[in-house]
This record gives structure tokens, sequence and C-alpha cells, in this order.
């Protein structure tokens, strides 16, 4: 794929953002290139550049007066704008930088209050392999290839930034003050990326999980309550986390589905969302891959649910998963992980065989990595075909589907989940990219001026899977039978 539609067309733009890589330090000439830049996967890069086509289209006219203005080499910073060029640096970046790109399907699309996203797939109960053999005279079989669409909501992204005025007079006053540029730009760009990285790879366990999930009504906690116990385990586990829709204004649309329902003492308790911002009273806190509940007060402290006390929850839970148990037991350690390995290859059969779905990717945490390289037939001598370890940090194959390293905090993945899916299946959209306002005056509390500058940027985004095909994915989960305990 060429790298960009405007580059070919434009060559003016293309020299202008060599021009501003080399002084960000994002060129292979600079010294630390090697240290800011992140592998780039040929999917990840095409699927970045189909968005990056859609930023030009939007702001080709500022491109093209930028690079009139800055291809010589030097220009000013306003306190009127962000040059485009910065904009567009910011957003390839995040993009480049982002894991869960390459395993979506990923393109531009129009902003609007809703974004329609097309998709087909096969109708199970149609035709199959033997109703192709038709004789002459007879029906011929439809093939069962349905075309549909499901509707999704606009996500925003919003992110704005103050400096003073001191700091503005040393990067305007004179030539671009390209250190500081390059420092804006890496900060911004891993930021945005890892925001949305975290909403496309939850996404794809969240449909994972989704996928058959079975309620559960009224499970009664109170006979692990004794007065002593601040954590219970929920009868089944994972549980499903519930899904909510909200239009541009923040307004939930619909209904929830999996909602979860927990009753303590005849009083219906919210979830603790841990910001300090609840009001006083009690809340629940659930560990949604172990199926673990506690009880706290608004600053996230524990409560002891009192002996006696009624106590019930209503949940949905997981079918689309393997429950796999940590504790070696009698087993020496790497064959012990040798039977992940083997239930690993069951649920990539069961996307294979049962569900028509071609397996090529897998997703886990360093740590859980680190304890399924432990496996016996990861050694030399014990290696088998289709399983090996990869130099680049992550695990390699497994079953000869290659596995990938999650990163970052609040992914719901944590050390305890094990994805494995078709790339492809997840949709993101680009309907807004990222684009900075103008620098403003900011005020303090009473209204005066403080000496600093503030603006904001924003991008809209659209993440979603579509409902029939969920399936294409499935997941384990790690637990110690010895540890999941009321407790």
């Amino acid at each position: 794929m060429k790298d960009n539609l405007a580059f070919e067309a434009f060559p003016d733009i293309k020299r202008l953002q060599e021009t501003i890589d080399k002084r960000l330090g994002f060129h292979e000439e600079c010294s630390g290139s090697k240290r800011n830049r992140v592998n780039v996967s040929e999917a990840g890069r095409k699927a970045a550049n189909k968005i990056l086509n859609c930023f030009d289209a939007e702001n080709l006219p500022r491109l093209l007066r930028e690079a009139r203005q800055l291809s010589a080499g030097s220009g000013m910073v306003s306190d009127a704008a962000v040059p485009a060029v910065y904009e567009r640096t910011v957003i390839r970046e995040a993009l480049y930088a982002m894991k869960g790109l390459e395993f979506v399907d990923a393109g531009e699309q129009a902003y609007g209050p809703t974004v329609s996203i097309p998709f087909s797939y096969r109708d199970p109960s149609a035709a199959d392999r033997s109703n192709t053999r038709v004789y002459e005279g007879q029906e011929i079989q439809r093939s069962g290839v349905i075309q549909s669409a499901e509707e999704t909501y606009p996500i925003p992204q919003k992110l704005s930034f103050s400096v003073s005025d001191e700091m503005r007079h040393l990067t305007s006053a004179s030539h671009i003050n390209w250190d500081t540029m390059r420092e804006n730009a890496l900060n911004a760009s891993r930021i945005v990326s890892e925001d949305t990285d975290h909403l496309i790879l939850n996404e794809m366990l969240h449909s994972s999980d989704e996928y058959a999930a079975v309620a559960v009504a009224g499970e009664d906690l109170e006979p692990q309550a004794d007065g002593v116990k601040s954590t219970f385990v929920l009868a089944k586990f994972p549980v499903v986390r519930p899904r909510k829709a909200y239009d541009i204004q923040g307004n939930q649309v619909g209904v929830t589905t999996n909602p979860i329902s927990v009753i303590y003492n005849a009083v219906a308790l919210s979830e603790y969302n841990g910001s300090g911002l609840q009001t006083p009273g009690t809340y629940y806190r659930l560990d949604y891959n172990q199926g673990e509940i506690q009880l706290v007060d608004e600053l996230g402290d524990l409560q002891i649910p009192a002996d006696g006390t009624s106590y019930t929850i209503s949940y949905s839970y997981s079918p689309n998963v393997y429950a796999f148990d940590t504790d070696v037991g009698s087993l020496d350690v790497d064959e012990h992980w040798d039977q992940f390995l083997y239930r690993y290859g069951l649920r990539k059969a069961a996307l294979e065989d049962d569900r028509r779905y071609t397996p090529d990717f897998g997703l886990m945490s360093g740590t859980a990595m680190s304890h399924v390289e432990q496996a016996k037939k990861f050694s030399a001598n014990f290696k088998v075909p289709g399983t090996d370890l990869s130099l680049d940090g992550d695990l390699g194959r497994i079953k000869d589907v290659p596995n990938y390293k999650t990163a970052g905090p609040g992914l719901w993945y944590g050390d305890q989940r094990i994805l494995i899916g078709q790339k492809g299946i997840t949709r993101y959209r680009m309907l807004k990219p990222w684009v900075m306002n103008g620098i403003e005056n900011q005020r303090g509390p009473n209204g005066r001026y403080t000496g600093q500058k503030e603006a904001y940027g924003d991008q809209f985004i659209a993440v979603h899977t579509p409902t029939p095909l969920k399936g294409a994915f499935t997941s384990l989960v790690l637990y110690s039978s010895s540890g999941r305990v009321a407790r």
C-alpha cells in the first residue's frame, strides 16, 4: 500500500513530513529513532495508512499551506493553532504504537450520531458441503451467506494541555524548539494510542465472554459469610461485564446487556468505580476474571458482611472459556504447563471445527507468558512442530497460533486471561481524526488571567464486534483452586 495518497499527488507534503520526522527524531537518520519508534507490523502499517488518508483528505489545504511555509526548514509556532503536520505526526505515531490495530478490521468512516457497521456471516443452518452435490433438475441450495449491519455509537477521545507564557515565548519567539515539540509528540501519541489500544483489546475479550453467555439469578452468598470473611467466590466464572451504549451526549441508549444486581440486606448496591467521589455508603467490587466479590465503602476500604444478613447476586457467566488450574499438584512444573498447551489446542479446535473460524492470534500478559513458557515442549529436546518461542519477546506459536503480549495497566486480561481469535472480526473506524483546537488564555478561580495558555484536541472513533461474529473468539482463564476460596 502507498504510504499516503496525498503524498503521491503532492510531493511537497511528503517532503514536509520527512523534514518534521527528522527534527522530531522519528527518521532513520536520527540517533534516537530506534529508541522512540516501535516495530510496526505490515498489517498495522496498512491499517494506519488507511486512517491517515482520512486525516489528509480533511486537512489538505492546511498541509499544503504549511508545506510552502515550513519546507525551507524553519518556521514559527503561533498562539492560534497547532500545525496540521504536527497533528498528523501525533496520529501516525499513535497508530504505529497500537498493538491491537493489526488484529482488527480498521478503516475510516464518516462521522455521525450513529455508525453503521456492515458485515456478513455464514448461516450454519443453510447448505453445507454435502448439499453442493445437486443432480440434473434438482433445486440448487443457497449458500447461506447473510449480509447485515449493526449500529454503534461514536466514542469521543479528548485531551487538553496548558503551557505558561514563559514556556510559550521560549518556543515561539524564534525558530521552532524541536526538542519541546518532540517531547509533546511522544507524550500525546502515547496517551492516545494507549487509550485506543485498551478499547480494542478489551472489546475483543468482552465479545468473547458475551458469546453464549448464561444468566445466573439470585445466587446466595450469605452461606459464605461468617462475620470474618470479606472475599466471596461465585459459583461460575469468569463473569461477563455488563455492556452499555451511550450517545454523543453521554446518555445511555437501550438496555444494559448482561446486567449485574447485588442485593445486600435488601438494598441494591452499585459498583465501586475507584473515583473516591461516590457518596458515602456500601458498594461492591468484582473481579470479573476470577468471579470474586467484595463489599467496600466509597473509599475502597473493605467491609465485612455480617453473618446471617441476606446477600445475593445475579449475573451472567461465560461458558466460552476453559478454566485452567495453576496449582501444580503432584506434577512437575513443566509437565503441568504442558497440560495448558493441550487445553489451548482444544480451544483452538473449537473455533476451527465447531465454528469454522481460523484462529490466527493469541493474546496474554507478559506474566502469563512467563508461566506458559515453563512447558516442557518449549525446551530444545522436547520441542514439537507448531510450538516455539519467538525472539521478539512474544511467546511464539502454540498449535501454530502466534501469540502476542498485552501491555499496559487497566487491561481486562490482567495476568489471568488468554484470548484466542481470528483477525479482522472486530471493527475499528476512525470517524474524525485527531485535531488540536486553538490555544486560549487560561483563567483562575476568580476569573482573572493566569498567564497560561490552554488547548485541547479531540477525535472520534468506533469500536464494535458484530454480534453473530463473536464466536470467532474464545479464551482460557488461569486460576488457583486452593486460592479461589472465601476468605
